[in-house]
């Protein structure tokens, strides 16, 4: 499922076709639901919904809750209209966790009173190791409906500007107390194969990190951020055996760009997408995109 009704995007369809269609030529066997600003309140009259948060981010946790209800849908995998799709979603089609979620940035201080995320050491290759379990909520598979309706309550219960991205969080941080199962697919990252958002984007993993040529440590707005490169971690990556792959040897499966792009000005989002288009990808890139992924640019 894609979710795409942030004004920015109802202008430009580069992301929601990019998304849909580099998700279904690797799923042609799983149903693809597109919620769009222009198919929206067909779906509020479809599954009876009358009532709604006016937040994109715990309604599109209602409107999978009906569907999976309604519908009888026992495994539900949800995608932000900011994404492609790289491969076969294995990890996610084969877990039975109750929700498999994805990793955001390595990021300690993005936290609430109700849950914030551990910096979790351990050892790989003989090598000490850390890494934080934050959860980003633009790629997630739910294999139940009692988790969704789990989901949807305890978001509104530790209500904060994390949306259902806290709810996530939460769930995943008080699993054991909650008696519930919630994996991260692609965390810690030196131990994952595969990515599945944004850590795809390395150092820039946060947003904002890559403008007009320049790395920067954090949002190129920011005054306390510093350039720290002139090369974008997404124009590193390679292509092997017909899958994409980051400098470090990951294989990315999904990609998430995170760049807020639906809430930019006109001006800023022009500006990024163009980046997009034009210097954020290699050519050997861009083809994997066009010829494997059906994407278009």
């Amino acid at each position: 499922m894609t979710s795409g009704s942030l004004q920015n995007f109802s202008k430009n369809n580069f992301f929601i076709t990019n998304a849909v269609n580099s998700f279904r030529t690797f799923h042609p066997d799983v149903d693809l639901i597109c919620i769009t600003n222009e198919n929206f309140n067909q779906y509020l009259s479809e599954l009876s919904i009358t009532e709604y948060y006016d937040n994109i981010g715990i309604l599109r946790i209602h409107l999978i809750k009906e569907l999976m209800r309604q519908k009888g849908y026992e495994k539900f995998i949800m995608l932000g209209a900011d994404t492609f799709t790289c491969d076969r979603l294995t990890e996610f089609l084969d877990s039975s966790a109750d929700m498999v979620c994805s990793s955001g940035p390595p990021y300690l201080f993005l936290k609430t009173p109700f849950w914030s995320p551990k910096l979790v050491e351990f050892y790989h290759n003989g090598v000490l190791h850390n890494d934080v379990d934050f959860i980003n909520a633009d790629v997630v598979c739910f294999n139940n409906l009692k988790i969704v309706e789990l989901l949807y309550e305890k978001s509104l219960e530790v209500w904060s500007e994390h949306a259902e991205q806290g709810g996530m969080n939460y769930l995943y941080q008080n699993q054991k107390e909650l008696n519930i199962k919630v994996d991260i697919v692609d965390f810690p990252y030196a131990k994952s194969n595969a990515l599945y958002n944004v850590r795809s984007k390395g150092t820039a993993a946060g947003g904002g990190q890559m403008y007009r040529g320049k790395l920067y440590s954090g949002h190129f707005k920011d005054k306390t951020s510093k350039v720290i490169g002139n090369l974008y971690p997404t124009s590193t990556f390679y292509v092997k055996n017909d899958k994409l792959y980051t400098q470090s040897n990951k294989q990315i499966k999904v990609f998430h760009y995170a760049e807020a792009l639906g809430v930019l000005s006109t001006n800023d989002y022009n500006k990024i997408l163009n980046e997009i288009k034009t210097i954020w990808f290699n050519k050997e890139t861009l083809e994997f995109l066009t010829n494997h992924c059906n994407c278009k640019f």
